[in-house]
């Protein structure tokens, strides 16, 4: 999912006690998920993760863990393979690569692979996938070389074009537009602008019922949203135009944008970016100074000072986090990496939240 800017509604539901304070004891336990050289995509409701694993010299398999040992979820035949995204029913949205080389998308549900093809033959790159199948793709334009369009497919197997952002002198322009994931409701995120050298001037947009919105910035470009949940909030980044490609992590919640990152424009190079999001608007993510970080609410804090200080791992790249508090994430210790699942030594209990976009019902 991704993050939204929410501020007070926002803040008031993310209240942990802990969120804000040092603890005096690991608030995470880390357990293995995945072999040596692995890495995590995604996590469901019930604490199932998803990631990709070298299973050979020279090839990856996409595979789950339940919590009894790794499912190798296999390569339909093909050289190579990769898990995307997990839903709460259970279902495995991958890639994998055919004899012939072309990338294609998969379904992986009870121990079946199902093939869903590549768009119009093309280099096709499958994002999310939600509870109703629905599932998001990017792939490249048909009609301008370089260009990319977002997608939304339905169960059937029918693609819909997301669109772009329509700003006048993008009319005749090749676009880069991505899908890059979405919830429930099918309302979708992702990226959209001109396609353009050396750098894109992308924005950062939410999509409900055929309505492309964008987010809004932070007075510089490019920006891109990375996960929504299933009130509407999204997380991503947001460049600033203090530093040189500096980029900052922000929830985006009923129109408004927050920067999280919290450093301010006092440190010109900073670099952060929220990559999941759960329904209670917690975000996780990576930074350039806190490695692996979790925002529930008041302040990023570090995922290596909420886990124990001598356990030598650190969690670099935290991907999806769950209602439970669990967080899919890529770890390294002694300069090895491997995918993990981080679970809450003392869950907490949060009231259900409450949809924000009445709009999107």
């Amino acid at each position: 999912m991704r993050a939204p800017d929410r501020l007070s509604l926002f803040l008031l539901t993310f209240a942990l006690g802990v969120a804000n304070a040092a603890p005096g004891y690991p608030e995470y336990r880390v357990t293995v998920v995945g072999p040596a050289n692995s890495t995590a995509t995604d996590i469901n409701s019930a604490g199932v993760v998803i990631g990709t694993y070298p299973f050979s010299p020279t090839s990856t398999h996409g595979f789950l863990n339940r919590g009894k040992g790794l499912v190798d979820l296999g390569a339909l035949g093909g050289s190579a393979s990769e898990a995307v995204a997990i839903n709460d029913k259970g279902e495995v949205l991958g890639h994998w690569t055919s004899a012939g080389g072309q990338r294609r998308g998969f379904i992986y549900y009870q121990g079946k692979r199902r093939d869903i093809g590549a768009l119009r033959g093309t280099f096709a790159r499958y994002t999310d996938i939600n509870n109703a199948g629905y599932v998001t793709a990017t792939a490249e334009s048909p009609r301008f070389p370089g260009g990319w369009r977002g997608y939304l497919r339905d169960p059937s197997g029918k693609f819909r074009n997301v669109g772009n952002l329509h700003f006048p002198d993008w009319e005749d322009t090749p676009t880069l537009n991505t899908a890059l994931a979405l919830n429930n409701r099918n309302q979708v995120t992702g990226e959209s602008g001109p396609f353009s050298q050396p750098d894109q001037p992308l924005r950062a947009y939410t999509w409900t019922k055929g309505v492309m919105r964008d987010l809004g910035d932070f007075g510089w470009t490019p920006n891109g949203g990375n996960a929504i949940n299933g009130r509407g909030q999204i997380t991503g980044y947001m460049s600033v135009p203090t530093g040189f490609r500096s980029r900052v992590a922000y929830i985006y919640s009923n129109g408004r944008l927050i920067d999280i990152d919290g450093r301010g424009a006092a440190v010109a190079e900073r670099s952060s970016v929220g990559t999941g999001i759960n329904n209670y608007g917690h975000v996780v993510g990576s930074s350039d100074h806190l490695s692996g970080f979790v925002y529930r609410g008041k302040r990023m804090q570090s995922l290596n000072a909420l886990i124990a200080p001598k356990s030598g791992w650190d969690i670099v790249a935290p991907q999806a986090i769950n209602d439970a508090g669990q967080i899919a994430a890529t770890a390294v210790r002694n300069g090895v990496s491997y995918a993990v699942r981080l679970d809450l030594i003392r869950p907490s209990v949060l009231a259900a939240p409450q949809l924000e976009d009445k709009d999107a019902d």
